[in-house]
């Protein structure tokens, strides 16, 4: 029997069952899993803890590991993992490690993976190992919805627009600028990129918010005011409660998300930072993000 996906919410995310993480998978499932990924914009693989190679197999149903800017936290022994951890080497609390793509208030935290980069990530894998006895969920929002209900008028004022992802020098946010501290120089001088406001998911042709309060610092060719006050109203539909869903993470977990497009997501930092938070992740290549048009009715 193939696997199972089991839809969880009406704005995103399903768990697959009938799938061994450990074993190869043929096409078929392959292809399911993308489908899914796709249609849901999240997955959630249960209670299956997996070493760094596994995952890093695993993610290649996916397509291509693409290497993150983050060196200082690669996997000793499989490059192609990094680890999402809050603990410095002696065991005290790494604040520049707890706030990679997580914030106090999901208002601020709310991003797309790798957008920093010209060829973004398409998708994400993030693998338990270690949580706290409390707190440190990843939200979900759907950045589709978000602007499926924007004003007509606005959409209009998008059209075209484009905007720049930040990670080494980011000044709006500072959970970005305390992550961003352990870059290395080179990194430091080239995450940045450009990309449309709104942009169409290459797979489902849906239009979504892309700009992003994690990491956009501004929108190109309108004065900083009218920047400033764009970006304010899209990263507030993000923050939208009725368009979130939520992961309460267990160890052995695995989640799959969308980078592309029409879902957004932050990990919450509302854990006790005595407590240890470890993952392992990969992330697998996309493509160059497309602008979607609005047409008046």
């Amino acid at each position: 029997m193939g696997i199972t996906i089991n839809p969880l919410s009406a704005v995103g995310g399903a768990d697959v069952t009938r799938l061994d993480l450990t074993q190869p998978m043929n096409t078929a499932s392959k292809q399911a899993l993308n489908d899914a990924l796709s249609q849901h914009g999240w997955l959630c693989v249960r209670a299956q803890p997996l070493a760094a190679r596994e995952i890093a197999d695993f993610a290649r149903a996916f397509g291509h590991i693409q290497p993150h800017v983050q060196r200082a936290y690669q996997h000793p022994e499989v490059p192609e993992i990094v680890m999402m951890t809050n603990r410095k080497a002696d065991g005290s609390f790494d604040n520049a490690g707890a706030r990679r793509g997580a914030a106090e208030q999901t208002r601020e935290g709310w991003h797309s993976d790798l957008t920093y980069d010209p060829v973004p990530a398409k998708a994400t894998i993030l693998h338990a190992v270690e949580i706290p006895s409390l707190g440190g969920n990843t939200c979900f929002a759907n950045a589709a919805l978000a602007y499926a209900r924007l004003d007509p008028s606005l959409k209009e004022r998008l059209n075209g627009l484009r905007a720049a992802f930040v990670y080494g020098g980011h000044q709006r946010n500072a959970s970005t600028r305390a992550a961003a501290s352990a870059l290395d120089a080179q990194a430091q001088k080239t995450a940045h990129a450009v990309h449309p406001v709104v942009n169409r998911h290459p797979v489902t042709g849906q239009p979504g918010i892309y700009v992003n309060p994690l990491l956009t610092t501004h929108i190109i060719g309108v004065n900083a005011a009218e920047s400033d006050a764009l970006l304010e109203v899209l990263c507030d539909a993000l923050d939208d409660e009725t368009i979130r869903s939520e992961h309460q993470w267990q160890v052995g977990d695995t989640l799959i998300w969308d980078n592309r497009g029409g879902i957004m997501h932050t990990g919450r930092l509302d854990y006790p930072r005595d407590e240890a938070r470890r993952f392992m992740r990969a992330t697998v290549t996309g493509a160059v993000m497309v602008g979607h048009r609005h047409q008046a009715a």
